[in-house]
């Protein structure tokens, strides 16, 4: 790995709606406890508003940061967002993380219901740069800002403003293909190597994957395990746990997301490893 100094690592549950969105404070309350360090909401028009749902969970606990996973760029003018970031970084006394990226694969349809534009991808790449400018410019204090992707531009977006890198790579991506796409991360960051965050979600544990995966994707728990797939997890933790500090020393991935089906299971882990 090039780099002089390993982070520690910090651990984020992925959460959709549960089954009773009248839980969901409680599930955010839950996520605290279990120790992970951020409750992190997708954006999608199959999963709660990311930020009323995070403020919801901000103002009922007191150390648990929230974060969206990610803001589609196209669903938002800037304006909307510096707003809305605004009013989170009051609500939750500065434990807001804002994570944007261009948007997922099929968003073109949640931008037609919600009349927003879709737009190119160089067009949807430019409102990720317009709205870290606006954010650090005029939100305080200013939130860690996490950027999802691998290409060229957004690695040298996330390498000049943000905090935060969440490496887009196939769930069957080994370890090697991971290093590869941190490796040109940490080039396009250049003097902010050392600032710059780096994060993958865990998509495997043991023989269960998420459902997007074997639903969008048609991949089964067999395929990530034959591949080697990085983000698989191994059900016998001093192996999980030996598996994500080698991602680590190979990589420099500190930060690892967990699917909210996986969070109670991981808490072990998420306990042993968090701040190591």
């Amino acid at each position: 790995m090039d780099t002089t100094t390993a982070r520690p690592f910090r651990f984020g549950a992925v959460v959709g709606t549960p089954d009773d969105l009248a839980r969901w404070p409680t599930m955010a309350q839950e996520v605290e406890s279990l120790g992970y360090t951020t409750l992190l909401l997708p954006d999608t028009l199959g999963t709660p508003s990311p930020f009323a749902g995070l403020a919801a969970a901000a103002v009922v606990t007191t150390t648990l940061r929230v974060g969206s996973w990610v803001l589609a760029s196209p669903y938002r003018t800037v304006g909307e967002v510096v707003r809305d970031a605004s009013t989170l970084q009051a609500l939750s006394g500065g434990r807001f993380e804002l994570g944007i990226g261009a948007g997922r694969p099929g968003g073109e349809r949640d931008a037609e219901d919600l009349g927003m534009v879709w737009g190119s991808p160089g067009a949807r790449v430019d409102r990720v740069e317009q709205v870290i400018t606006a954010v650090r410019e005029q939100v305080s204090p200013v939130p860690r800002i996490v950027v999802a992707g691998s290409g060229p531009r957004m690695m040298r977006i996330a390498g000049a403003g943000a905090d935060t890198l969440a490496i887009a790579v196939s769930p069957v991506a080994d370890a090697e293909a991971v290093r590869d796409v941190a490796h040109r991360a940490r080039q396009a960051a250049g003097d902010r190597t050392a600032e710059l965050e780096l994060s993958l979600q865990i998509t495997g544990f043991g023989d269960q994957i998420p459902e997007w995966i074997s639903q969008r994707m048609g991949m089964t728990a067999a395929d990530l395990i034959a591949a080697g797939a990085a983000g698989v997890l191994s059900r016998d933790m001093p192996k999980a746990v030996a598996s994500l500090r080698h991602l680590r020393e190979v990589a420099g991935v500190s930060y690892i997301t967990v699917p909210g089906g996986f969070a109670r299971a991981l808490a072990p882990l998420v306990q042993e490893l968090t701040g190591t």
